[in-house]
Parts: C-alpha cells; sequence; structure tokens
C-alpha cells in the first residue's frame, strides 16, 4: 500500500541526505501552513436560499494545482535565498517575466542561467557550478539574508 509521502521519497531518491532531510522539513512546514488555513465551503454559514449564487468561496479562483514535491519545495527555497543573496549583496533586483513568472535581474539583465546551477545542486548535491556562478556576479552566499 502506497502512502501520501511514498511520492515525495521517490522524488528524492537521488538527492544527498541533507538535501532529503531540508526538503522534507520544508514539506512539512508547509503542509502545518496549509492546515492552519481557514476552511471555506461546506463550514461556511448558509445565510439564504440565494447564498449560494453569491458565494465564490466554495470555487477555486485558478485551476487546482497538484501538490509541490520535496524536491520542488527545495528548489524554490534554494534559488529564493539566492535571489535574497543577491539583492542584498550584488545589487541584482527582481524582475517579472510575463511568460516565466518572477526572474532575477543582475546588471539589468535577466539571470537565466540560475535555473540549471540550482538543479544541479538539489538533484547530484553538487555546489560548485552555483558557487561559481555567485562568485562571478559578486554575490556573497555567506553574508546573512536580509527578509524584509
Amino acid at each position: 500500500a502506497s502512502t501520501p509521502g511514498d511520492d515525495d521519497d521517490d522524488d528524492l531518491a537521488d538527492t544527498t541526505p541533507r538535501g532529503a532531510a531540508l526538503a522534507a522539513g520544508l514539506s512539512a512546514q508547509l503542509a502545518r501552513e496549509e492546515a492552519g488555513s481557514p476552511a471555506s465551503g461546506a463550514a461556511a454559514e448558509q445565510a439564504g436560499p440565494d447564498s449560494a449564487l453569491w458565494d465564490d468561496r466554495a470555487l477555486p479562483l485558478l485551476p487546482l494545482q497538484p501538490p509541490r514535491t520535496g524536491r520542488e519545495v527545495l528548489t524554490d527555497h534554494i534559488t529564493a535565498m539566492v535571489c535574497c543573496a543577491a539583492m542584498d549583496t550584488a545589487g541584482a533586483a527582481p524582475g517579472l517575466d510575463w511568460l516565466d513568472g518572477p526572474s532575477l535581474l543582475v546588471n539589468g539583465v535577466r539571470a537565466a542561467d540560475l535555473a540549471p546551477r540550482v538543479r544541479s545542486l538539489v538533484e547530484t548535491g553538487d555546489p560548485a557550478p552555483l558557487r561559481a556562478w555567485l562568485a562571478e556576479l559578486g554575490i556573497r552566499a555567506e553574508k546573512p539574508v536580509r527578509l524584509v
């Protein structure tokens, strides 16, 4: 019998033990946050027969997305930390691409080469490509990140 956590275990099979532990911790924190969100739909009070016509809480605003895997959560977390460090130490700026969504602008140019380096770290545990990229752009990873 498979349990919901089995898919995440398979997804993290190729990562390092430290990466798998971090991904599991991030996934658990995300699950706790989602479990603490207010209930909607069935738990909401019904004011009258026409209230169903006006109640938009039962419908999602966007199509439902499948749950994120531990690897995806870990990748997003590392990318966010790199972007914060780049903004703090190298003068980078956040950007928004209409097709790809959030992006990092370094010296006014979109840093399209960040994702493969983060993926290399998450999938193989090899920090060398990401460290070289950080050093090349003058991003100091050892400096504490300000979360404002």
